[in-house]
């Protein structure tokens, strides 16, 4: 990540492993990296990772596959429409309609499994809908860059995808409210003519591909990553 150690001590990271400034405060990001954790940011460096990867005599030319998860396949989908040298796109447990949305299906979800009160969902809602309000202020990039980060990755996938002739491979977990709308991309490509995307579903799987039990909750004993990516490659060299 950007402004960010490559290497770090535990102490200075919080719960999800993300780096923070204040040991005694799980969201005390630097600045710094808040002003550069941008979608449009992403892709440029990326960009310049394909430049640079080109030039390397043990790259083949010819066939330049892109793999990307969670919110990299944001990165992932813009940086094909972009660099005409991708050949393939790989997306897992993509958001295809953005990011903010899901906030929403998040809230309403606690609420029809009992977790939480309607009121208290329609409260939380609140909140997201004065964020998002916020994040699409024109000065919001300089007042409160995170909301900016907000706003850039909650452009809709799907709208870069239909740009795409390139073959694309979704696949995602069902039990995975991340990705819960990823069936009904097929319907999109399909009402605007395209043939180009291969949706795979990993039955009872997470965001990150583990089984998980009645409440949602992972079994890291049980992973399937391995099974996911290979699935991927095979794809790849299909016609090889």
């Amino acid at each position: 990540m950007p402004e960010t150690p490559l290497m770090a001590n535990m102490s200075q990271l919080n719960k999800n492993y993300a780096y923070i400034a204040d040991s005694t405060n799980e969201n005390s990001f630097k600045k710094e990296y808040l002003q550069v954790d941008y979608l449009e940011n992403y892709v440029e460096r990326a960009d310049k990772v394909i430049s640079f990867l080109r030039k390397q005599a043990w790259v083949d030319k010819d066939k330049f596959v892109v793999m990307a998860h969670s919110q990299g396949t944001h990165v992932a989908s813009e940086l094909a429409v972009k660099n005409k040298n991708v050949t393939h796109l790989g997306l897992f447990g993509a958001n295809v309609f953005g990011r903010i949305d899901q906030m929403i299906r998040e809230e309403r979800r606690r609420a029809e499994t009992g977790k939480i009160s309607w009121e208290t969902a329609q409260k939380n809602m609140e909140y997201w809908y004065q964020l998002w309000a916020e994040a699409n202020d024109p000065k919001a990039k300089e007042t409160r860059p995170d909301l900016y980060s907000w706003k850039s990755f909650s452009k809709p996938t799907f709208e870069d995808l239909l740009k795409l002739d390139i073959p694309i491979y979704l696949t995602y977990g069902t039990r995975d409210i991340t990705s819960d709308l990823c069936g009904l991309l097929p319907l999109i490509f399909i009402s605007h003519g395209k043939n180009n995307l291969t949706l795979k579903r990993q039955i009872g799987l997470d965001h990150n591909f583990f089984e998980v039990d009645n409440d949602g909750i992972p079994d890291y004993s049980k992973p399937h990553w391995r099974q996911v990516v290979n699935e991927f490659i095979d794809w790849t060299l299909q016609g090889e």
